[in-house]
């Protein structure tokens, strides 16, 4: 299922007009050493982020290692649970299960993929609801719609993956939370909303390198193989995209290894 998920979501991703490119694995120089992505994805903004499909039970502790890596690195984490993986909705589980860190990584709501009675691939929402101290109860939320990838930086304060992370989710710029998800409890107030701050916009030199999908600390030689890779496919005189596309993306990468090597002083 997961080949067909990662398949299905890359269609989608890259019908999005922000996205210019989605593989399915990372350049081996950028890979993460805690886990590999499963889809890398390149804005026409620079940005990169990872997208990691969790078929799998993994411990906060490395969940946490990998937006830590990942953020380090100037790089966007999404995390999609197999929803095989979670419990029914309205069943109550211990409020310590693996999949919560990745609740609080995906600002208090998690996505899950499945497979429709067609077998076609679709995401759908999950939250958790505080019962008690010790317990959550879980709530199916609405169905996910690939339209938007919005990246910003966010608080975590769930304890094992606690921090100042760079995420994504596939919410509207101006996304709030739908009323009928996570009603507030009875007399309580509801919190102000929060307010996620925008990841900065990326320096030159940070989206050149993001531009051929490659870290900030790779070596002159993985930058090189990178651009010739990138430039042959590209290239207008074998590229399958029209002439003049062709001719501009060509060109943004050739600007891009210039800024680098200027920046390297690799000469």
């Amino acid at each position: 299922m997961k080949t067909t998920v990662q398949n299905w979501l890359r269609d989608h991703l890259l019908r999005l007009v922000s996205v210019q490119r989605c593989t399915l694995t990372p350049p081996a120089a950028a890979g993460d050493p805690v886990r590999q992505a499963d889809l890398t994805v390149l804005t026409w903004a620079g940005i990169v982020v990872h997208i990691h499909l969790i078929d799998e039970p993994l411990k906060p502790a490395r969940l946490k290692r990998i937006v830590e890596h990942a953020t380090g690195a100037g790089i966007n984490t999404l995390f999609l649970v197999d929803a095989r993986l979670l419990p029914r909705p309205g069943q109550r589980v211990p409020a310590d299960r693996w999949y919560m860190a990745v609740h609080a990584l995906s600002r208090d709501r998690l996505y899950a993929y499945y497979l429709k009675p067609d077998d076609t691939p679709a995401l759908r929402l999950v939250d958790f609801v505080p019962v008690s101290r010790t317990e959550v109860e879980t709530r199916g939320g609405p169905a996910a719609a690939v339209d938007n990838l919005r990246y910003f930086r966010h608080t975590v304060k769930y304890g094992p993956v606690k921090g100042y992370w760079m995420l994504a989710d596939f919410e509207p710029e101006a996304a709030t939370r739908s009323a009928g998800f996570r009603p507030p409890a009875v007399g309580s107030s509801p919190p102000p909303p929060e307010r996620d701050r925008p990841a900065a916009p990326p320096t030159r030199l940070e989206a050149s390198y993001a531009l051929l999908g490659l870290p900030p600390d790779a070596t002159r030689e993985a930058v090189k193989a990178a651009f010739r890779r990138l430039a042959f496919e590209v290239h207008p005189d074998v590229s399958h995209l029209p002439k003049a596309e062709a001719e501009a993306r060509f060109k943004r990468l050739s600007e891009a290894y210039d800024i680098i090597k200027l920046a390297k002083k690799w000469g």
